[in-house]
């Protein structure tokens, strides 16, 4: 196996763990945790939003457990303490107690995104960039399949039980992640006696770092109406049962596992600037169309576009290192999910604060289209002209 396959596999399992599970597992059990009695709707936002801050605090971290343990070794603590997490948030104890574990697996998100991608993207050859990032964002749809596909069962048996599931194949991808970052090589692997990792290569706020850095915060606003309020909406939104949630989580998930890859290899064909333009539009509809019209296809067209998307990581992924180049992707990529994180944590908060106000859905979700339509926008006019691979000496 090419070790660039070997490193993508890698990164899927950790993304699977960090956002396939460690974030998207808890949208469908919200209906459950408001029916239960265990949390109100709004305090079940908060734990939610807590995630999101979460990350922010993780991609401030990320550069000091990079100093201290080289990215690979980082990328392991992260996922044990991030499956800690998962055993952790079975026990009842509460509102704070869930929301802590909810911060803290969001704070491995933060990390796991940005040396994931990093180690890939500099071990992909130019040709398989776009497959590379795409398996690795892959990773996300098949926690989200999973947790779909057992959590109705169990939370047929009890809440704690749809924990310990998701809590068991948080362990899976734990192992499988161990297994491949293994054949990373010294530059990303914990330091060694007489060895240090090269200093992260600077990077100034031009153009086109603000213009990624902007695509990557507004896609990060847009995302947070599904990640947190999609199952909600459907259960308690449209009065369904918490099969008819799961299924369309399933959906999500389908959209994600299929939809990344097939974004990663229509960016090899068409471009990457194309790409995430494209997506971005995609994106747009599937927030906003199912409370504009929430016809059975409407749902299942948004489960699927919306679920796609990983595969705008993946694209930006790729663009950033087209434009960026290999040195600095690390950096850049650090600065986005830094002041993505800022704007996802206060806008998670505040989308929740609107829910609260209003008691109604739309309002959200439309907020979520538009941001998506504005990065279609930024995206046109983001890094077009030449690659940083092109103006190198």
């Amino acid at each position: 196996m090419p070790v660039w396959l070997h490193l993508s596999i890698a990164g899927a399992a950790t993304l699977l763990v960090g956002m396939g599970i460690g974030r998207f597992s808890y949208s469908p059990m919200i209906p459950a945790l408001v029916e239960a009695g265990q949390f109100s709707a709004p305090q079940a936002g908060y734990i939610g939003a807590s995630n999101f801050f979460g990350y922010l605090v993780g991609t401030l971290a990320a550069p000091l457990m990079r100093a201290r343990w080289g990215e690979v070794q980082s990328l392991r603590i992260c996922l044990v303490v991030a499956l800690v997490c998962l055993i952790a948030s079975i026990l009842p104890w509460g509102f704070a107690w869930l929301a802590f574990w909810r911060f803290l697996v969001g704070a491995m998100v933060g990390v796991m995104m940005i040396y994931s991608l990093a180690i890939v993207t500099r071990y992909a050859p130019p040709e398989r960039l776009g497959a590379a990032t795409g398996i690795v964002f892959t990773g996300v749809g098949v926690g989200i399949l999973f947790t779909a596909i057992v959590m109705p069962l169990l939370l047929d048996i009890g809440i704690a039980a749809a924990w310990a599931g998701v809590a068991l194949i948080g362990a899976i991808g734990v192992y499988t992640a161990f297994w491949g970052w293994r054949t990373a090589g010294p530059d990303t692997a914990a330091p060694i006696p007489g060895m240090r990792l090269p200093p992260a290569s600077r990077v100034d706020w031009t153009p086109v770092v603000v213009g990624l850095v902007l695509a990557r915060t507004v896609f990060s606003l847009g995302l947070i109406p599904h990640s947190i309020y999609w199952v909600d909406y459907l259960v308690r939104g449209l009065g369904r049962d918490i099969a008819f949630g799961g299924f369309h989580w399933a959906l999500f998930g389908v959209g994600a596992i299929t939809g990344t890859y097939l974004w990663g290899r229509l960016a090899d064909r068409i471009g990457f600037r194309a790409g995430v333009v494209l997506v971005f539009a995609t994106l747009a509809l599937g927030v906003a169309l199912p409370v504009i019209h929430s016809a059975g296809w409407a749902l299942v067209l948004s489960s699927l576009m919306v679920g796609a998307q990983p595969g705008f990581s993946a694209i930006i992924a790729g663009r950033t290192h087209q434009l960026i180049g290999a040195a600095r992707m690390a950096e850049v990529w650090r600065r986005m999910a830094l002041v993505s994180g800022i704007g996802q944590a206060i806008g998670g908060y505040a989308y929740v604060a609107l829910f609260a106000f209003t008691e109604s859905y739309m309002p959200i979700f439309l907020a979520g289209g538009a941001a998506m339509a504005l990065g279609s926008v930024i995206a046109l006019a983001l890094g077009a002209g030449t690659t940083a691979r092109e103006r190198a000496p």
